[in-house]
């Protein structure tokens, strides 16, 4: 005769917290992974945006570049890789979800923040635009932790905001040297990232809310894919001239060349930090390194690699940025403790 023992419960929730501890650090790996391929794929696009045939006209040079060349190969990439997966079932069962106007929510969201950097990037210089935009992961993870009601105020977050306040006007200070325009120009870019920072910081928290209630996977290619209909749409409804840059850029094989470059490191760094970071590692953690590593990787090669005016003080700025971030998301030993006891 089988003797069934009791159950533990505190043995239960030990092996619980144990097992959500290396799921978020899995989640924290994966968004630390996934910067690189963002700083490729940015950067480049900061460094052709004001390249012909893109300087024709603007804004509709960033759009036809976000619409035609860098959403279209991040498609591709992310369709391939639900595909090798397995995952792409995943995509029919969102549809008819209760929730499933939050991928509509989420893609436009997006695509303004992408298509504001791929402005900024004209006017501030890429640059600079990666190292401001790495702001999304602190607003993000405010909104995030606001809305969870995850605690997040203590003194290492303070030094954190401290220190991205510092690394902000580090990079601003430095970046207005190097800038492609200057004046009134080089304002607006300032507040188009600003725009940039604040919508994909909403969907930062957005993404960790609609994973939490329906396939990754799927939630991942309508985002993308929805992105690109918009876009389109929008590029050949309402810029004319839009579709003349777009038709230039497909019939040179070298920017085809550089599109499917920034589309498909797009596509990886939205597997690897916006869905896998993000839903394992939470808006918080996952939102903060995958956004701020992601964009100082963008300064840093677009000062090196891209051969943007190299500038040490934007780069200081950028590092005090990453540690900033740093500092928000570490949880001091002496603070857990407490937290536990």
């Amino acid at each position: 005769m089988t003797h069934l023992h009791p159950v533990d419960p505190t043995h239960l929730a030990e092996r619980s917290r144990l097992a959500d501890g290396k799921k978020t650090r899995m989640g924290m790996i994966y968004a630390v992974l996934a910067a690189p391929a963002l700083g490729l794929a940015f950067g480049l696009l900061g460094s052709i945006v004001a390249a012909p045939p893109f300087n024709i006209e603007a804004p509709t040079g960033a759009f036809a570049l976000v619409a035609t060349l860098q959403v279209p190969f991040g498609v591709l990439g992310i369709a391939v890789f639900l595909a090798v997966s397995g995952t792409w079932r995943d995509i029919l069962r969102v549809l008819g979800h209760r929730v499933s106007w939050w991928n509509l929510f989420v893609a436009v969201g997006g695509f303004v923040g992408d298509l504001c950097f791929a402005a900024a990037s004209g006017l501030i210089g890429g640059a600079l635009a990666g190292a401001v935009g790495g702001l999304a992961g602190v607003v993000g993870a405010v909104i995030g932790a606001a809305l969870y009601r995850e605690r997040i105020l203590r003194p290492s977050t303070i030094l954190g905001l401290a220190a991205l306040a510092v690394g902000i006007w580090l990079a601003v200070s430095g970046g207005q040297i190097g800038a492609p325009t200057h004046g009134v120009y080089f304002a607006t870019g300032l507040v188009i990232i600003v725009v940039a920072v604040l919508t994909w910081g909403f969907e930062s928290f957005a993404i960790s809310a609609g994973t939490d209630l329906m396939p990754a996977e799927g939630f991942l290619w309508w985002r993308a894919f929805l992105e690109l209909l918009i876009a389109n749409a929008l590029l050949f409804l309402l810029f004319p001239t839009g579709r003349d840059i777009a038709r230039q850029a497909w019939s040179e094989p070298r920017l085809v060349a550089m599109g499917a470059v920034i589309g498909l490191g797009w596509a990886i760094w939205m597997i690897m930090g916006y869905y896998i970071g993000i839903s394992y590692a939470g808006a918080v953690r996952g939102g903060v390194l995958t956004n701020t590593l992601a964009f100082f990787f963008i300064a840093i090669f677009s000062l090196t690699v891209y051969g943007a005016p190299f500038s040490l003080i934007v780069t200081i700025g950028s590092i005090c940025t990453v540690l900033g971030a740093m500092f928000i998301v570490t949880e001091p030993k002496s603070y857990i403790a407490r937290q536990r006891g």
